[in-house]
Parts: C-alpha cells; structure tokens; sequence
C-alpha cells in the first residue's frame, strides 16, 4: 500500500511539473524598453509563441528543466536555460548593430534584394503548409473597447495566402451601449494583406515582382547579426497616391535572400461600410514576422493588423479602432487530411464563432498570446457578466 501512495504520488508530481506555465516579458537591454513581435520557442519542440504588443508572453504546458530560444530580427538571439516556472520573467535582449549609413556602391541594391527575395519566395508557391493557429481580435469604438473575439483554427497556407482554415474553440463578446460596429472579416484583412509575399492584388499597387518599377526602393540601413547581415528596405510607391497601395518594408537576409519581417502601410484600403460612410480613407497598418531557420524559405508566425477609421453614422462621427493578432504556433504536416474550409472575403468571422458551441473550460486562462492590458480588463468584464455565453454583453 505503501508503494502504491509512493507511485501515485511521484505520478501527481510529474503531472504538476508537466503543467506549468512560463510568462514573462521581453526588454531592450540598453533602453529597458518593451519589445514586441519577439519569437520565443522551447528548443526541441514545436512549442512557440510571440510577444504582444507590450512584449509580454506566456508558455503554457512546459516540461521543465527546458531551454527557451529568442529571437527578433533587430536583436541578438539569446538561449536561456529555466529549471522552474516563472510568472514574472523579465528577458533583456542585446540590440544588433545597426549601420544607418551604408556605402552606396550600387544603386539598384535595394531592388535587386526585394526581386532575390520575392524570386526565391516564388518558387515554393505551390508548397502547402500546415499549423495550429490562433487568433485575437479587439474592436475598441471612440476610444472604449467595444467587442472582443478570439479563436483556435487548423490553417492550411502557402507563401502567397491562406487556402483554407478549420475552427476548433471560438468565442465572442460585445458590449451593448447603444452603438456597435463591427468588422465582419478582418481575419480576411489580415490574412490577405499582412504577410503574403507576392499575391497578386485586382486592385491598387502593391509590391510584387510584376511592378517594382512602380516603387521608390531603398536599403535605409543594415542590421549586423551574428549570421549575416540583414537589409532593411523601404518600398513606397510613386504613382497616383489617391488609388488603394501600400508601402512596405522588408527585412532580408544579404546572404541567404530570406524575408524575415514584413511591415505593411496600407492607405485607401477598400472597404464597404454598411449604414456609413467614411470620412477620410481607412489605414492600416501590419507587421509580418517570418520564421526561415530550418525552411528553405521563410515561413509566416506572426501577424499583427491595426485598422483605424472614421466615420459617420446617422449624423453622429465614429472612429473604431481595430486590433488583430495571429499567431501559428505550430506547423503540423499531419493536418492535410482534414477538409479546410476555403477562406474568403465572404467567410463572416462572427458566423463561424457562433457555429462552435462556446466552451468556458477551454478557455479558462488558456491564450497561446498573452493578453495586453486593455485586452485582459476587457475580457475580464465581459466573462464576470457571462457574456461570453450569451454572445453579447446582457
């Protein structure tokens, strides 16, 4: 009996220690300021996550003793052994070099660098991958967040877009104060415009290999990583500024011709508003981060989107202010024998979170991504009034 007590026990110990939870936060080392979009995987698995806006993050289901890997295009990549949780992590990481006044030899570098890149990128365009995503959404309206909606989807992607996407855990909430707006598909906008390397746009000018010419491109400066040096290259578009474009900035890798962020402006994006009208011409901006270690080419983690409008609605002035992270936290070559749901603009985000019967167990503290302040503050009201069951806020 003795035995028995003594075996279920060291059981229960080992099942505690393969629960635990890391959070923590990511700063620069010389500034103490917080660091967003940093990649932080447990090395040897396929257990990733990125940081937040505030550069917070949190690991959850860790077997310790582990070593955890960061990285982020404008720092030095840091390995960092824990033996234990920790809930108060603070990582400072070391700034790469940076050299703001390269030696113009060639002209066309710049250019040359994006066409290498995209080239490369094209040619694995039929490559399918396969990964775990997950996906947050907070539509703040004049200033007061409005509605929330997170979800864990199966993602079936290639270099160019999304093919396809399977909800798995959803769940939605939504103030009532008189006043709504809510975006139907932004997972649409940021799928199909935040990290995508040469799609083709019907409309507006975007970077692609067809019209490069279109844009102004420069190398603003170098980052002298350990590995290689990366090329930061700015791409704003000459042409007729009143149409739908976007001026971009790529980071690439000199050597291995690599896109290992993309950072997106988008201006006079075209959006059909129901019952309004804008203003001025909605912006947006993203931020692509691209993981191209063990991949012959670089391959999307994360994608963060800002959408900011204004608008007027029955006479009364509206300025909803929408926030969207995905984040694929892990790549899964298993999931191609499932049947994705093909994803379009017609796909509405709230008709899908409301096909899946929503789960209080699931999500009880379970967010791959961390959630920001505001983001915790807002759900946390919504869940101690049950709102998250009801679908809006009773």
């Amino acid at each position: 009996m003795r035995n028995c007590l003594l075996t279920f026990f060291l059981l229960f110990v080992v099942t505690m220690i393969k629960a635990q939870t890391i959070q923590g936060k990511l700063i620069d080392e010389i500034t103490g300021e917080s660091i967003p979009f940093v990649s932080i995987g447990v090395i040897g698995t396929n257990n990733t996550t990125v940081t937040n806006d505030a550069g917070e993050f949190i690991l959850k289901n860790v077997s310790f003793p582990i070593k955890l890997r960061y990285s982020h295009v404008s720092y030095f990549v840091l390995e960092q052994e824990l033996n234990n949780a920790a809930t108060n992590l603070v990582v400072k990481l070391k700034p790469a070099a940076i050299n703001l006044k390269p030696v113009v030899v060639d002209p066309y570098r710049g250019l040359k660098l994006v066409k290498a890149a995209l080239e490369k990128a094209s040619a694995f365009s039929k490559q399918p991958f396969y990964g775990n995503a997950f996906y947050r959404q907070l539509t703040s309206l004049n200033g007061k967040p409005s509605q929330i909606y997170e979800l864990f989807y199966d993602l079936e992607f290639n270099v160019s877009k999304v093919k396809g996407w399977i909800a798995k855990q959803s769940r939605f909430a939504e103030a009532n104060d008189g006043i709504a707006f809510s975006m139907s598909n932004q997972s649409y906008l940021t799928f199909s415009l935040a990290g995508y390397l040469f799609e083709e746009k019907k409309t507006g000018k975007t970077v692609t290999l067809k019209n490069l010419n279109d844009f102004e491109i420069s190398i603003d400066k170098y980052i002298e990583q350990k590995a290689q040096d990366v090329a930061v290259v700015s791409c704003k578009y000459k042409g007729n500024k009143k149409q739908f474009y976007i001026n971009s900035t790529y980071y690439i890798g000199v050597e291995d011709l690599k896109i290992y962020r993309l950072e997106n402006s988008i201006f006079n994006l075209p959006i059909k508003l129901n019952g309004s009208s804008a203003k001025i011409p909605p912006i947006a901006t993203t931020i692509a981060t691209f993981n191209g270690e063990k991949t012959p080419i670089p391959v999307i983690e994360n994608i963060s989107t800002k959408l900011y409008l204004n608008l007027v609605a029955n006479g009364r002035i509206l300025s909803p202010v929408i926030n969207s992270m995905l984040t694929i936290y892990q790549l899964d070559k298993t999931l191609n024998t499932q049947k994705f749901t093909e994803l379009t603009k017609n796909v509405k985000d709230k008709a899908i979170i409301e096909s899946i019967a929503y789960n209080p167990d699931f999500w009880k503290d379970n967010p791959i991504v961390k959630q920001t302040t505001l983001e915790e503050s807002f759900i946390k009201m919504m869940e101690s009034k049950s709102a998250f069951g009801t679908m809006i806020d009773p």
